[in-house]
């Protein structure tokens, strides 16, 4: 790897044996087993006021040995009592954000006590060189008991009972349920207030009235992820006479409140690192403030999005396989490379993706690269293997573990030398979280983040405002060092290839894509990280999508996509998926949908055949053609037709109705009028007295037909209407009847 540039600021406090009150010799031994000779600056300023009976609240950067710092003097404080802890008591208790570093914490802590004398023979010799302990040193330590989620509470109750644990290292939700029986959240639900259960009310497992420490392990994540109320909670139920100890990489005003509601006169413990060599102004302004590692080397590379896949590629085949002409020549000629690498994305999304499609891509497994997948929506099974799986890598394979902030906080994964943030993360302050999780523990480290062109680049005057400078890096690529556009064709093209094999991977990619752009419209630096300046058509090609999908964000680019985009040719009926219960279910649901365009087509010829035959019947019964014989002779052939063709048939009916009704008008005044005429030409009496005759048949007949009208149209008239209609006379007149309602 690249030698560092910056001289680092004292890394050390002294030897173990400066601790007063001294350490346990078994404890001791430990330590130096472990390879520590000397003590960080947090561990010498922090254990001694834990073993003085002091509450503390550490804030330190990330890497610089808080663990230990708080594992030795709760271990300390236990083996220090005058008398063991009983069955079900409970002597500490440590809580961390996380299940990783929860399952990490209880791992250091498991090192430590499988170490301690046997009951039988307490006082075997030892190798430490520290004083003599206290003569309470004696007292057997019980083992600690790990709860988190994904294992049953009622194995872990059967646990605690069996091996009599004495401490308890855990994440907030199942420590809660572990001692108190219930949930805040599930309390929340129900409409109770907060802490309704008050300390010893609830039907948890486990007496805590002998807690000698408690334990909050990056406590600004604990409060960033919403356990207020837990921890709140939890702090009720633990009793008063007791060590807190609060660690933190970060200080916020949520985490002053937390400590004055759960710290008793605490001691503030502040370890900041300094650049050695900066001189005059420049030393002025950092000294004291620098937030990451002393001994990492961060900056940043400026590349376009559509390059972010290839410049990645580079970055790790530089940093794994160096040689003195690349990286500007800063790479040591040992030929011994970076064998552990961390790959930040925004979303969990992407990490899925990204794993599934690298995985497919035969150049990666050519070079011989690992590759391993954590996001927190993932099994906590499937996390756990992940995370001992990436830890248990050979020195000889180089491992890349594509991750979101899940593995940004707390976790120590050893030998990590390089980390690459291809996306920034969306809150700042989780930037120096994730550098940190290299140049851990005395060792050298390199972190890179990618920017895009233009104003991303002022992300790196916003870190330095933050106190976390970083250094221009160039990954040139050796002789071809204007080709990283040609590199990010070909990869596309391969991812592409990889991608047609498995309709699942294209599903992915574009749950990804959009994914990633929800996530940077999030940014809380929204002026440097701006979504309308975000270029969507190259980020698509970065994802290697084989069309473009159809998203809100995209709306009025659509002049830019037509210029830079092109679909890749797909029969999409055929894109297969390689699960073939996943492509049978595709098969089916295509099926459903040639159907649904098949009864959509023959809607639409439905109605176009109504149109025409409504327009048809409309001139037939113009010349006097009536509908009845018509729909007889089978012309009128789409009986069965959509309900969606019959939607206007009232109103076509309304209209044929008042065409009748006006031939029957007319027709009835052309009978008047040759009534009438008859009546004048006989002389009138006579015809007033056919005219009587006449009226009364006429008026039998009209009730008659109004009666065979009603049973045809089946009421759809109205009965007013109805009542008023009265049929044509053939013959003889009703002199003198009106007709109302035809007019």
């Amino acid at each position: 790897m690249a030698t560092d540039r910056l001289a680092a600021a004292p890394s050390y406090a002294g030897p173990w044996s400066r601790i007063q009150p001294a350490l346990t010799p078994w404890i001791a031994d430990v330590v130096r087993d472990m390879g520590f000779e000397q003590m960080t600056p947090v561990q010498a300023g922090t254990i001694p006021l834990f073993l003085q009976h002091k509450d503390v609240v550490v804030e330190a950067v990330t890497g610089s040995g808080k663990t230990l710092a708080f594992v030795i003097p709760v271990i300390e404080r236990l083996a220090r009592r005058e008398r063991p802890l009983g069955k079900r008591e409970i002597g500490a208790v440590v809580i961390a954000p996380t299940r990783e570093l929860a399952i990490q914490i209880h791992s250091v802590f498991n090192h430590f006590l499988a170490a301690q004398p046997t009951a039988q023979n307490p006082d075997d010799p030892s190798t430490s060189t520290a004083p003599p302990p206290a003569p309470t040193s004696a007292t057997p330590v019980g083992p600690a008991l790990l709860l988190i989620g994904g294992n049953s509470l009622q194995d872990d109750k059967k646990q605690f009972f069996e091996t009599g644990a004495d401490i308890l290292v855990g994440t907030p939700g199942r420590l809660e349920e572990f001692l108190l029986g219930s949930s805040s959240v599930a309390i929340n639900k129900k409409g109770k207030g907060k802490g309704s259960v008050s300390r010893g009310s609830g039907t948890g497992v486990g007496d805590t009235r002998q807690l000698e420490v408690l334990v909050m392990d990056e406590a600004d994540r604990l409060l960033d992820l919403g356990f207020t109320p837990t921890l709140t909670r939890l702090l009720e139920h633990f009793p008063k006479q007791r060590r807190t100890g609060l660690f933190s990489a970060t200080m916020t005003d949520a985490l002053g409140q937390l400590v004055r509601v759960g710290l008793r006169n605490p001691v503030r413990v502040v370890v900041k690192v300094e650049a050695k060599n900066a001189k005059g102004k420049e030393k002025a302004e950092a000294a004291g403030d620098r937030k990451i590692p002393s001994l990492l080397q961060n900056g940043f590379v400026v590349c376009r999005p559509e390059e972010r896949l290839a410049m990645l590629f580079r970055i790790l085949r530089q940093e794994a396989f160096p040689s003195p002409d690349e990286a500007g020549g800063e790479v040591e000629s040992t030929g011994e490379g970076a064998r552990k690498f961390i790959v930040y994305f925004s979303t969990c999304a992407a990490v899925d993706y990204f794993f599934k499609v690298l995985s497919a891509m035969p150049s990666l497994a050519k070079s011989g690269f690992s590759l391993h997948s954590l996001h927190g929506q993932q099994s906590p099974t499937r996390r756990s293997s992940t995370f001992a799986a990436f830890i248990a890598l050979p020195s000889t394979t180089p491992g890349v573990l594509l991750c979101t902030d899940v593995a940004a906080r707390g976790l120590d994964l050893p030998d990590v030398d390089v980390v690459v943030q291809v996306d920034p993360p969306v809150d700042p302050r989780a930037f120096g979280h994730r550098v940190g999780r290299t140049a851990r523990a005395g060792r050298s480290g390199k972190a890179v983040v990618l920017l895009n062109k233009g104003r991303e680049e002022g992300y790196v005057d916003f870190l330095q405002i933050r106190k976390i400078p970083l250094q221009r890096f160039d990954y040139l690529g050796g002789e071809n060092a204007s080709d990283l556009a040609t590199e990010a064709e070909a990869l596309r093209a391969e991812m592409q290839t990889a991608i047609l094999t498995d309709r699942d991977l294209h599903d992915r990619g574009v749950k990804a894509f959009v994914s990633s752009i929800r996530s940077y419209s999030k940014h809380e630096a929204s002026y440097l990280f701006r979504l309308q300046d975000l270029d969507l058509v190259g980020l698509a090609k970065a994802f290697a999508l084989l069309r473009m999908p159809k998203v809100a964000e995209l709306k009025g680019k659509e002049k830019e996509i037509a210029d830079r985009w092109q679909d890749r040719e797909v029969d999409w009926d055929h894109y297969a998926y390689a699960d073939k219960t996943r492509e049978k279910q595709r098969k089916s649901e295509l099926k459903a949908q040639q159907e649904k365009r098949a009864e959509a087509e023959s809607r639409k010829r439905a109605r176009a055949e109504a149109a025409a035959a409504s327009a048809s019947l409309d001139g037939a019964e113009e010349l006097g053609e009536p509908y009845e014989k018509r729909f007889k002779r089978g012309e009128h052939k789409d009986k069965n037709r959509a309900w969606s063709a019959q939607e206007d048939s009232d109103a076509r009916k309304a209209a044929r109705r008042a065409k009748r009704l006006a031939r029957v008008k007319a027709q009835h005044a052309a009978a008047q009028a040759e009534r009438l005429s008859a009546v004048k030409a006989t002389g009138g009496a006579d015809g007033d007295e056919d005219a009587e005759q006449d009226w009364k048949e006429e008026l039998a007949r009209a009730k008659r037909e109004k009666k065979e009208e009603k049973k045809r149209l089946g009421g759809a008239l109205g009965t007013s209407k109805l009542d008023r209609v009265v049929a044509p006379v053939g013959g003889g007149g009703l002199a003198g009847v009106a007709f109302e309602g035809l007019d």
